[in-house]
């Protein structure tokens, strides 16, 4: 199946709130370049360490705003 079919297939049935059987879905998911597979690797890690940084950043940000330097 080629990519701009499943792409129509998927808007049928999206329009037509109709059900997907999981045999039909599958070539859909692969036409389309889709994977529902779990990412590997722990992404919590990665994702509290991001914010943790960003966290990290903001309050160097406000207290260069406020005038008390760096830290």
């Amino acid at each position: 199946m080629k990519y701009k079919e499943a792409q129509a297939e998927f808007q049928t049935v999206f329009d037509h709130q109709q059900t997907a059987s999981v045999p039909k879905l599958k070539p859909l998911f692969e036409s389309l370049n889709i994977s529902v597979k779990k990412p590997l690797g722990d992404s919590n890690k990665e994702i509290s360490y991001l914010k943790g940084e960003i966290s990290k950043l903001k309050k160097k940000n406000k207290r260069l705003r406020e005038g008390k330097g760096t830290f």
